[in-house]
């Protein structure tokens, strides 16, 4: 079969991996804009959660050939994907972070409560306290540590019995 020129020479440049190409750089630059612009600054995302926002964006706004990639209209799509799928982790992450301070209060009511001379004397050696008048103010800020380490899903879902078994085992643990 015989090809014409014009295939032939646009095989020899590669204009057949062209409109590939294309399509891979506006979907690079559609990226590029989700997360130098929509993504929240007032909570960190994980990679997988960053992952699920860019995927929702690419399922749903369509790149055709010849038109804006971020006129007005996509721009406002955009926002509005990312901030329906943002929603609930920004929930989760307010009700966690809400959490993580009222665990300072539990701080107080463990050590004026559960703890025993020697169990202050432990959390004084554990810590590198020379001084137990700075107990409460170090164990507070080694919990709120402790809870930033852990997934906003599991504190945030903490009724105020839950979150006070969950900071007292751990506070037990370290007497």
């Amino acid at each position: 079969m015989a090809i014409s020129r014009r295939q032939f020479f646009r095989g020899m440049v590669g204009q057949g991996e062209g409109r590939q190409r294309e399509q891979e750089q506006k979907t690079t630059a559609l990226d590029a804009y989700v997360r130098t612009n929509l993504l929240p600054y007032d909570f960190a995302l994980t990679g997988e959660q960053t992952g699920e926002v860019l995927d929702a964006v690419r399922a749903q706004v369509v790149i055709n050939d010849g038109e804006d990639l971020f006129s007005y209209e996509r721009r406002q799509q955009m926002n509005q994907i990312v901030e329906e799928t943002v929603r609930p982790w920004r929930e989760e992450y307010w009700k966690a972070e809400e959490a993580r301070r009222d665990a300072a209060i539990l701080v107080q009511e463990f050590l004026a409560v559960e703890t025993t001379p020697e169990d202050r004397g432990k959390l004084c050696e554990r810590f590198h306290i020379p001084y137990p008048a700075v107990l409460e103010e170090e164990v507070t800020r080694q919990v709120q540590a402790w809870l930033a380490g852990l997934p906003n899903s599991r504190v945030a879902h903490c009724d105020s019995a839950q979150l006070r078994d969950l900071v007292f085992s751990e506070l037990r643990s370290w007497c």
